[in-house]
């Protein structure tokens, strides 16, 4: 048996609307981030795999950053596109899109 999620009414989705547009939430008002780990699959998809819902993505970076990134990708035993992934995912919980 599996637990299902609770379903807002529209009346707790307009209070939180409300309070959303009242001031932007803090750190301290963000309980948790749900990441489906299904779409943060590793690396590329094997020789003959159609490629997963995590299509590739180009970034340019100044070498300074890129040899940053791959020491420290190296120093936690994951690679820079691990690092990079978690990176985003950092940001986007901790500074939440301006509704406009």
């Amino acid at each position: 048996m599996t637990a299902e999620r609770k379903r807002f009414t529209d009346a707790e989705y307009a209070e939180m609307a409300a309070d959303y547009a009242a001031g932007l939430a803090t750190s301290d008002d963000i309980v948790s981030v749900e990441i489906n780990p299904a779409y943060l699959r590793k690396g590329r998809p094997a020789e003959g795999v159609a490629p997963g819902k995590t299509p590739g993505f180009t970034v340019r970076l100044p070498e300074p950053i890129r040899f940053e990134l791959t020491l420290r990708a190296k120093a936690e035993g994951s690679s820079p596109s691990e690092l990079i992934r978690r990176a985003v995912i950092e940001y986007f919980g901790n500074h939440p899109a301006e509704s406009k």
